[in-house]
């Protein structure tokens, strides 16, 4: 199959061989498939990255010098299961999945270690319990957001942002855009976001920011109101 493999930061299409699922694996046809920030970060960082990794007692992130298979964000169709599996999903149908894979040393990151190559390719391996297959008509284009779209969501969840609380996004790249669309499809009335860059302040107005702001020309918490939050670090210790 062909993949796209990254080694010294520079990419070149290769030819690899197709990959097998082991026990309770799935491959998939790569119908679409995203590239993250961490993707272009990686190419040239990953030796930091797989450093840090390291001292938290992960040791199989990627390294500049290994030829790895970058992709985290994709949308595949079933291909075949692997020994052990319960194959409830029929083959052909499109699905998306966690990006984490466990072979015999460990779980992987896919597409940030050799050891668990990315969806810049044809073909991918994926965890079968950590599949889920792509509602009717939703284009495989859309449900490759569903990896980036999580992590807003997830914030979201964390931040308990209740619909008459002002929420203020830092930032509008393409997670802090995704923010900004989860805040409002919650119906969070006042959505205030913050970027230095021209660009993408118009879209997070697209997205439906209430309030958009230049952070080198004032502060966004200015714009919120300031009732029950916490200034400074004085009162966050008075509040304890």
């Amino acid at each position: 199959m062909r993949a796209v493999v990254c080694q010294h930061a520079e990419l070149q299409v290769a030819e690899l061989p197709e990959p097998e699922p082991g026990r309770g694996q799935v491959r998939l046809n790569v119908l679409r498939c995203g590239i993250c920030g961490s993707d272009l970060h990686a190419r040239t960082g990953m030796d930091h990255w797989a450093e840090m990794a390291e001292r938290s007692g992960y040791s199989r992130f990627a390294r500049s010098e290994e030829p790895v298979v970058f992709g985290h964000e994709f949308c595949g169709e079933v291909a075949e299961y692997g020994p052990r599996s319960r194959a409830n999903v029929p083959t052909g149908t499109p699905v998306v999945a966690l990006p984490v894979l466990r072979g015999s040393q460990g779980v992987d990151t896919i597409g940030l270690s050799q050891h668990a190559p990315g969806a810049y390719a044809e073909q991918l391996l994926i965890e079968e319990s950590l599949m889920m297959a792509v509602p009717n008509g939703l284009a495989p284009e859309v449900a490759a957001l569903t990896e980036p779209m999580a992590v807003a969501w997830h914030a979201v969840n964390r931040g308990e942002v209740g619909k008459r609380t002002t929420a203020v996004v830092i930032g509008c790249g393409p997670i802090g855009l995704a923010v900004i669309l989860v805040l409002k499809a919650r119906g969070v009335r006042k959505v205030v976001a913050s970027d230095f860059s021209p660009a993408r302040r118009a879209l997070a107005t697209a997205c439906g920011a209430d309030v958009v702001m230049d952070p080198g020309k004032a502060s966004p918490f200015g714009a919120t109101q300031r009732k029950g939050q916490l200034d400074d670090m004085a009162q966050a210790l008075e509040l304890a």
